[in-house]
């Protein structure tokens, strides 16, 4: 019997075989026998990821991204010509077997909205014309137009009083992503090999006195989470978890780090594992992110022919390997249980906690689940001391962080800077400002799970406790700006429709009371402002109740964009 958590690797191989997009009957059973997995245990996690279809599908699928930012550019419109011109509507097939149109949500590329993915390729600032190139260029067997490439850092575009600065991104464009021999001159793994000539009990002393607090979203502090795994089994075998299923709208720091400098990501799980007494890590990437999947397998390949990772690295006698492992389509598996659940190869609902995965996780194991971004940071803190990283940032959020400015500004892309950094520069300094001149009407921090601000907030400090007191939350560090001309209702409509799309369907609270908000949403625009404000006070009632009575963070996340709008925009709504 094969490792259920190869399962999903084995279905995407089976699809990508079988010429139609899809996982044909006896390929199913075969692989039922190879898992010793039941047909309907089989079907159950086939059926539950949206990369996957057990029915034919056209040899090219078409997803068209119509998550909140590329309906700002008007994703919608190009839905509608690609309807048009294929004659097909969404879930459908061409009758020539050439295309599937499907939707999907955020495919990390929101600084080029609008977007879509065509089998493994992405496709990005899409005009009807650029589509029908595509198309045809598909149809007629030719090179379709090169894909654009990743976003480009605004740090070039910055004031004199606004500077980047880069700790998780520090190779960037510096080193090129697959070339070790350059990582290891411009001082690559030497935090590593310093780390391996300590106690591992201090490793974690250091890394909890930098205060890193996981730029995953939640921003609980990376040393005690650490602390924990370290504590749990003294004799169980431990894991590291990289949390690279980025899906959050808006969001797409954890791409540049992947397909830019992969191995500072693998030196930083080494230096973890190291941390917690860990002899085995996984990295659960997002199945969207072809180009990140690609470069951080051959950066492991790499890294274990240089000796490391496997046995005995550096002549340490520390053991440790990375596994690479893709999802097939889930915004829920970013969250970290249900991630893991997804890892051991079944549907990716959430856990009941507690136990949380630093006392059971992967396979019931002491297991450390780190964000992208935040085991990019440990390098320099193994390496400069936790002083260093204090010296930067705010004294309860230090550090620097990725944000990922997108929406209604003249520059749309991403920025490392230290953390206190005021909302207002991120726009002004590093995007240019609001496309189109004057305040924004608001801006969404942290994504669809998110929450609004005003204009008049743009001065609030961005660290987690300044905009926690100001009932706000920095979240994964996106900043979708809406700029005057915008509908502050179509905007709730699209997120509420991004939560009704991305509901497991596990609990009742969620799965009806995100298909609930989202109906009431789509009303919004043609109601009066009194009734739209009556509205909009019932839908918060609804969402507080999810919070209370969803099992995961899913269904506790409407109230977070729902609060803040009627908190800080009531003029506008």
């Amino acid at each position: 019997m094969e490792p259920r958590d190869l399962l999903l690797s084995v279905l995407h191989e089976a699809q990508d075989r079988s010429g139609q997009n899809y996982i044909p009957p006896d390929q199913l059973r075969d692989i039922g026998g190879r898992f010793a997995l039941t047909r309907a245990e089989l079907r159950g996690v086939a059926t539950y990821y949206s990369l996957f279809s057990i029915r034919p599908r056209g040899r090219h699928v078409i997803r068209l991204c119509v998550s909140p930012v590329c309906r700002m550019s008007h994703s919608f419109d190009l839905l509608r010509y690609l309807q048009e011109s294929l004659g097909i509507s969404v879930g459908q097939t061409t009758p020539d077997g050439l295309f599937t149109l499907e939707e999907t949500q955020c495919l990390g590329r929101c600084a080029e909205a609008p977007v879509m993915m065509v089998d493994d390729h992405i496709w990005e600032r899409l005009s009807a014309k650029r589509a029908a190139s595509i198309m045809d260029a598909i149809r007629s067997g030719r090179a379709a137009p090169a894909p654009v490439g990743r976003p480009r850092a605004i740090s070039s575009a910055a004031s004199s009083s606004a500077r980047e600065h880069r700790v998780a991104l520090r190779y960037l464009d510096i080193v090129a992503p697959l070339d070790l021999d350059a990582y290891v001159a411009a001082g690559g793994y030497r935090a590593l090999e310093k780390t391996l000539g300590r106690d591992a009990a201090s490793v974690v002393e250091e890394l909890t006195r930098a205060i890193l607090r996981g730029r995953g979203g939640a921003g609980f502090p990376a040393g005690l989470k650490g602390r924990a795994a370290s504590d749990s089994g003294s004799e169980s075998q431990r894991y590291i978890v990289c949390n690279a299923d980025e899906g959050e709208p808006g969001t797409f720091k954890d791409r540049i780090i992947m397909e830019g400098e992969p191995h500072l990501l693998l030196e930083g799980i080494l230096i973890a594992g190291y941390a917690i007494g860990a002899s085995r890590g996984y990295i659960y990437v997002r199945g969207e992110y072809g180009l990140s999947l690609e470069r951080l397998g051959k950066a492991v390949d790499d890294a274990r022919g240089r000796g490391f990772l496997g046995s005995n690295i550096l002549g340490s006698g520390f053991t440790f390997d990375i596994e690479i492992r893709p999802g097939a389509g889930s915004y829920l598996c970013g969250e970290e249980l249900t991630l893991l659940e997804s890892l051991e190869g079944k549907r990716g609902y959430p856990r009941i906690k507690p136990p949380y995965p630093a006392e059971s996780g992967l396979w019931k194991m002491p297991t450390l689940v780190n964000n992208v971004e935040t085991l990019a940071n440990l390098p320099f803190i193994a390496s400069e001391g936790s002083d260093a990283y204090l010296a930067m940032g705010t004294p309860s959020s230090p550090g620097t962080k990725i944000f990922c400015i997108s929406g209604d500004v003249k520059r749309a892309g991403f920025v490392e800077v230290e953390m206190g950094i005021p909302l207002r520069s991120l726009i002004d300094d590093f995007a240019g400002g609001v496309k189109g001149g004057g305040p924004p009407l608001a801006v969404l921090l942290g994504g669809a799970a998110g929450t609004f601000v005003s204009a008049q907030m743009l001065d609030l400090p961005m660290d987690y406790d300044a905009l926690k007191k100001a009932g706000a939350t920095l979240g994964s560090g996106a900043v979708i700006v809406l700029g005057s001309q915008r509908s502050l209702p179509a905007m709730l409509s699209s997120i509420m429709d991004f939560f009704r799309h991305e509901s497991c369907g596990k609990c009742i609270p969620c799965r009806v009371g995100t298909a609930r908000l989202a109906e009431r949403a789509a009303a919004l625009e043609a109601m009066s402002p009194e009734d739209r404000y009556a509205a909009l006070r019932e839908m918060l009632t609804e969402a507080e109740m999810m919070e209370k009575t969803s099992l995961c963070p899913l269904g506790q996340s409407p109230v977070l964009p729902l609060r803040s709008a009627l908190a800080h925009l009531p003029d506008v709504l």
